[in-house]
């Protein structure tokens, strides 16, 4: 989605649903931008969670400006299962009085820490072993909502909820489907493609497959599977 798309969106939104007072909107750093803060909360009364990346230069560099060392953390949470533990933390203060962003109450620092396990053969040897991968994330971010409408905790789950969406269907998208390499440029022809990918995306997820990647090379392999995804009966061979 555009940025010239996302007013019209949220627009169109609320007056569908009868008015979003209220609600939190929670969305990727290419919209953390002042035009649609203060559209969320000035037009639309409602809060936002957005987080910051360099494309905001001037509010990113403020907020990593903090002595985030010595804040502590607000909270935590390890979740484990098929080999991999992922600890999140997260920090967060009142948003300094010259941050200069619209309604912004609180500011916060999300970190992620992963540790995979993986099976890998060493070179020159037939046999494969256990090993470890970790990597870390963080992220900054900024949110409408005070301390006393959201905790730590409501906080880390709304950029949770969010990195989902986007491991779900922008990192998909990106990677799987090489979105960003994409010579379409024409803004109509771009939202028709994008369309045409979460299409896809979500009809081999309500099939029942998670691993999109690999749904598709065995869908190469097996054309009749695609039949099956699309819920429909493979026609018997009719003779001559």
């Amino acid at each position: 989605m555009t940025s010239s798309e996302f007013a019209p969106l949220l627009r169109g939104l609320a007056q569908r649903v009868g008015g979003v007072g209220g609600c939190v909107f929670t969305m990727d750093a290419a919209h953390t931008v002042r035009a649609h803060a203060q559209l969320i909360t000035a037009e639309l009364f409602a809060h936002y969670v957005m987080i910051v990346k360099q494309n905001t230069p001037t509010l990113y560099d403020k907020i990593d400006a903090l002595d985030w060392a010595n804040v502590p953390i607000a909270h935590q949470s390890l979740d484990t299962g098929h080999g991999r533990r992922d600890k999140r933390t997260i920090r967060v203060l009142d948003a300094p009085e010259d941050l200069g962003f619209p309604a912004a109450a609180q500011v916060f620092l999300v970190e992620r820490y992963t540790t995979r396990t993986v099976r890998k053969r060493p070179k020159g040897s037939r046999r494969y072993k256990k090993v470890q991968l970790r990597s870390a994330v963080a992220v900054l971010g900024v949110t409408s909502l005070s301390a006393r409408e959201a905790t730590p905790e409501h906080l880390a789950g709304y950029v949770r909820g969010q990195w989902t969406i986007e491991n779900k269907i922008h990192w998909v998208r990106d990677v799987t489907f090489r979105e960003d390499a994409s010579q379409v440029r024409i803004p109509p022809r771009v939202r028709v493609m994008a369309t045409l990918r979460n299409l896809v995306i979500g009809l081999i997820r309500q099939a029942g497959y998670t691993r999109i990647a690999a749904t598709l090379r065995k869908i190469r392999n097996d054309p009749p599977l695609l039949l099956t995804i699309l819920g429909l009966r493979q026609q018997p061979e009719t003779g001559p």
